[in-house]
């Protein structure tokens, strides 16, 4: 297995990483404080345009995009180079790594597009029968303390057993990195020796929060699933995963994953109540989930969901189990309808074991509320949600009802 680190060598044989978003104080990850991770096969732009695929990838509003079949400088594709136009079509950073270094008069391979800076990208050249496949490996600075490894690949197409080397190679390349995400076009079903193998090692966003087939491919009428985003051992926490309806841009459909960050977690993530306004109900009331964390760590923030046509005017608190309060604030208006979040000025310790009670007061009710949705705990990462309460006039709630599910979280930070 060969490697080659990838620096900042502009217009290289090796990759190219552009000048794309803002400064790092300037980035915002997912509302909802996770990371949305898109993978899209491309076929370098000859079904539509790279303008028709930057429509796409743009509507899902990613964080990280992986890229196949992308060109650079080629003759077939009008000597563009497309991770650069991609990224200046998103407003977004890109980086680019060649699996033909030559091909058609310029190059050939897969790019990353990202929010937040790219620090390095390396090629890793992986066991091929036919035409050379490899794997991308890029370093992203997420918030200047976490840099995740994020691989981009595709598999060939010569066979299952070519699939299953590279799917060795890969994981060979990313062992001892637990946050690491896995991206791409693999050329197989789930069920295949190779993708099996990596799904003893990396877990399948798709069949831990999607739902339906999953199927990519042919976008217009899709009957298989071949593209996957892959998550390293620390991804504990909820995740979603859905297929958008790209039916011509391309010859996949793209993949899109919202994670929550292992260092950061919430209950929900960005998932949504089915009742996000009870509209009967008007009166002044507090509400609140009993979560409980697995281990010790710090509530650094605390979440509602609020539904479209709520007042606002709210404030957030935190408890202990006995109905101490430790935490009292006002919450400034968010998008509506979405997640709330009021950020503690200074962390609140949590031992392991430890249940506390995470609520918002309104003093016109239309809250957010799902019967029945509690009847057994919610558990996210090191987090878990056991009951949903409330208190009319405000104060320590305890009354629960129905096993109700107020979408109130944190977002907690493990030690």
């Amino acid at each position: 297995m060969k490697r080659a680190l990838v620096l900042l060598l502009l217009g290289s044989a090796c990759a190219e990483i552009g000048d794309g978003p803002p400064a790092l104080e300037d980035v915002e990850l997912t509302a909802g404080g996770g990371l949305r991770v898109m993978t899209y096969n491309i076929k370098h732009g000859e079904k539509s345009s790279l303008a028709d695929i930057a429509a796409v990838i743009t509507a899902e509003h990613p964080d990280l995009v992986a890229l196949e079949e992308v060109d650079s400088l080629t003759g077939r594709s009008g000597h563009v180079d497309q991770a650069a136009r991609l990224g200046e079509l998103t407003g977004m950073e890109h980086a680019f790594v060649p699996a033909l270094l030559s091909y058609d008069g310029g190059q050939y391979g897969l790019a990353l597009l990202s929010r937040a800076p790219i620090l390095s990208a390396e090629r890793i050249a992986l066991p091929s029968a036919a035409e050379q496949r490899i794997l991308a490996l890029f370093e992203v600075d997420i918030d200047g303390e976490h840099v995740l490894p994020v691989a981009v690949t595709h598999f060939g197409t010569t066979g299952a057993a070519e699939r299953q080397q590279q799917a060795t190679a890969a994981l060979a390349a990313l062992a001892g990195q637990p946050d690491a995400i896995l991206a791409g076009d693999l050329n197989a079903s789930s069920s295949e020796a190779g993708v099996a193998a990596l799904r003893q090692s990396l877990s399948d966003a798709w069949s831990r929060g999607g739902s339906g087939s999953g199927n990519t491919i042919d976008a217009r009428f899709p009957t298989r699933r071949i593209d996957y985003v892959l998550l390293g051992a620390d991804w504990t926490s909820s995740l979603t995963a859905r297929v958008p309806g790209a039916s011509w841009q391309s010859d996949h459909r793209p993949v899109v994953a919202t994670l929550i960050l292992p260092w950061s977690q919430t209950l929900f993530g960005d998932r949504a109540p089915a009742n996000p306004v009870e509209e009967a109900d008007t009166r002044d009331v507090e509400l609140g989930v009993v979560v409980r964390a697995a281990r010790a760590g710090a509530v650094t923030a605390i979440r509602f969901y609020r539904g479209a046509g709520s007042a606002g005017g709210y404030r957030a608190r935190l408890w202990s189990g006995a109905g101490v309060l430790l935490a009292d604030l006002p919450v400034a208006d968010g998008p509506v309808p979405g997640w709330q979040e009021a950020v503690l000025p200074d962390p609140i310790p949590v031992a392991a074991g430890a249940g506390l009670v995470a609520s918002y007061h309104v003093a016109t009710g239309r809250f957010a509320r799902d019967p029945y949705a509690l009847a057994s705990p919610i558990a996210s990462g090191d987090l878990t949600a056991t009951r949903g309460v409330y208190r009319y006039g405000g104060g320590f709630p305890a009354s629960s009802y129905k096993d109700t599910n107020y979408w109130v979280d944190v977002r907690f930070r493990p030690e």
